[in-house]
């Protein structure tokens, strides 16, 4: 953890893992003044001329284009209309950055998605939300202040959970957390957390995405292990013909209560945690 460390400074690895992450925001000012030169308009440029990232252009909380190809003169005439450019993937176009995503990826064994944010003086690029991932948010240029609140709404989100309305209108709870980032600051906003930002001065920020292991991926995983076993790849008799809809109901149910026993054996077992840590250190959970 390399990067981590770096950020942290003389704040100790350790209980920033198990005090803040996935938990609680965390800030600290200059702790990212090395990593500053990862982010101005050569960087975006040179991105833009790569063209294997995704741009996508936003104000204020309204998509404005998304996965759009432009040149970079076009990237800066939207910028001067007030628009914020949006870069996703954007390791995908830099080594350096690429370099900075593998550290992530190498520490936490998970996803990681580096995206940029070019926002002009005043603006935002969107209003109150939250992410799925873990994100780390580098301030490199400019200034920007971030309001935080804790998610009762909709905690822990997933991909495959957040609802269309995020229901920002609903939160009640008074707790409210402000920061502003100068150049070389950096803060930490865990998964589900309410947030939204406004530019002091014209800002350049770095944002790591990324998504740490939940309970659902232990269940992701079941289906590679269980695999191994006979008694797991027994056919359900599906083409059998029963006297009644209520007797095929108590024959799966017998069934369903014969394999949730034999399933908590297993899960329970240090030899299906070892394998499953080895399935999420390999890296196969992520392809």
């Amino acid at each position: 953890m390399k990067i981590l460390e770096q950020l942290l400074g003389e704040d100790p690895r350790r209980s920033f893992l198990e005090k803040n992450f996935t938990k609680l925001p965390f800030s600290r000012p200059h702790g990212a003044q090395s990593l500053t030169h990862l982010l101005n308009w050569k960087v975006v440029e040179d991105i833009v001329k790569e063209n294997k990232s995704v741009l996508r252009i936003v104000q204020d909380g309204k998509v404005i284009k998304d996965y759009v190809e432009l040149t970079f003169d076009e990237v800066r005439a939207h910028h001067g209309r007030g628009h914020t450019i949006l870069v996703r993937f954007a390791e995908e176009s830099s080594k350096a950055l690429r370099a900075l995503a593998t550290d992530f990826q190498n520490s936490f064994h998970t996803k990681v998605d580096i995206q940029l944010y070019c926002t002009p003086d005043k603006h935002n690029a969107f209003g109150w939300h939250y992410d799925v991932e873990e994100v780390f948010i580098i301030q490199t240029v400019g200034s920007k202040s971030y309001t935080i609140r804790p998610n009762t709404i909709h905690p822990n989100p997933l991909v495959s959970s957040i609802p269309k309305d995020l229901g920002y209108e609903k939160e009640k709870t008074p707790v409210e957390i402000k920061v502003t980032l100068e150049p070389g600051d950096w803060l930490y906003i865990p998964s589900g957390w309410w947030h939204v930002a406004r530019t002091q001065t014209e800002s350049m920020h770095i944002s790591i995405g990324l998504m740490p292991t939940s309970a659902t991926d232990l269940a992701a995983y079941l289906p590679h292990y269980l695999a191994r076993f006979p008694f797991w790849r027994t056919r359900m008799p599906i083409h059998q013909e029963f006297a009644s809809a209520e007797e095929e109901v108590d024959f799966y149910q017998d069934a369903v209560r014969k394999l949730g026993q034999d399933l908590g054996k297993h899960i329970a077992s240090r030899e299906f945690i070892e394998a499953f840590l080895r399935w999420k250190k390999s890296g196969a959970s992520t392809r």
